[in-house]
């Protein structure tokens, strides 16, 4: 992988599950920041949730996101470095 001009070794953190052989178009919505503290919801074309974004808003932890699947698992959390 290469990054910025500069090769990395880096490791892939999602698991093979999310990714597809094929083109998907996704449709990325904000949320009201009332809703969960805001954030994104990721949808298919069938409008099922595939990711969801929490953390984005007055409930969620400072400097922190959760990336969590379509059944609310979390998946990866990134905080902001101190």
């Amino acid at each position: 992988m290469e990054m910025g001009g500069k090769a990395t070794n880096a490791m892939p953190i999602i698991s093979k599950l999310f990714c597809s052989s094929s083109q998907v178009v996704l449709v990325v919505r904000r949320r009201p920041r009332v809703i969960n503290g805001g954030g994104f919801v990721v949808t298919d074309s069938s409008q099922t949730v595939v990711f969801k974004v929490d953390g984005c808003g007055v409930l969620g932890t400072k400097g922190e996101l959760i990336v969590r699947d379509g059944d609310g698992g979390a998946l990866l959390l990134i905080r902001r470095k101190v």
